[in-house]
């Protein structure tokens, strides 16, 4: 083989050994889009960003997810290497996915404004297909949305075996009696938040985040939160059970 052969084989060769690199399926915890903000028994949450035109290796997702967006939009490849995008933009979050474990996904920001979500993986599986008639359960919903006017106060639910999602949007001044039936329950700031939370026969607490934040509840979460702020406050509780 003469030189130019050789040369020419050699790029092949580092090229496709790039390219396998770069294709490797990591976890979540190595990959440098991701970062690890809370883990216990019951949930582990990360955030996700991405900058302009950034795309995150594939990952796998061992365990039933819930995927909450704080700004942006992004296109994600579901086990492949084809990227789509939603049928409708949200990139105020205002619709919190249920997701199932799958082997291989990427994400993509084809936009110029930085993309940031939060991902919070369920230790426990869900059970709900298999109870199909049990009333209190949506074993095929995946998708928890804001009601029907976004621009009002609400709470919306969606509930599985293993966690119970619960949406909350509270105007200044309005507050919500949110029950709890789980072990604890992670509270996650979709705005910035400012709250009083009042347990049974306790005085009310603050409760101040920022947007993206993070909280766990420990025990029985029910309370009364109230906004004490200016603006609207909009938070996700994940009850676990």
């Amino acid at each position: 083989m003469n030189r130019i052969g050789v040369w020419v084989f050699s790029m092949i060769v580092c090229v496709s050994a790039r390219a396998v690199a770069q294709d490797a399926i990591v976890s979540m915890d190595d990959e440098p889009h991701y970062a690890r903000v809370f883990s216990n028994q019951y949930c582990r949450a990360y955030t996700v960003d991405l900058g302009r035109l950034e795309q995150t290796k594939p990952v796998v997702h061992e365990h039933d997810w819930v995927r909450m967006t704080l700004g942006g939009t992004v296109e994600t490849a579901w086990g492949g290497t084809l990227f789509s995008s939603k049928g409708f933009e949200d990139p105020e979050g205002y619709y919190i996915s249920f997701n199932f474990p799958v082997d291989r996904l990427s994400l993509r920001n084809p936009h110029n404004d930085p993309y940031r979500e939060l991902i919070v993986e369920i230790m426990q599986a869900d059970q709900s297909r298999s109870r199909a008639n049990d009333p209190s359960l949506a074993p095929f919903a995946l998708k928890l949305g804001p009601g029907v006017d976004p621009h009002v106060s609400y709470v919306t639910n969606l509930t599985k075996t293993s966690v119970e999602i619960v949406h909350v949007q509270l105007l200044s001044g309005d507050s919500k009696e949110i029950r709890s039936n789980g072990v604890g329950a992670l509270f996650v700031a979709m705005t910035d938040v400012e709250l009083q939370r009042k347990l049974k026969d306790q005085e009310p607490k603050d409760l101040q985040l920022t947007k993206g934040d993070v909280k766990w509840l420990p025990g029985d979460a029910s309370a009364t939160f109230k906004n004490v702020g200016k603006e609207p406050a909009r938070f996700v509780i994940l009850d676990m059970k």
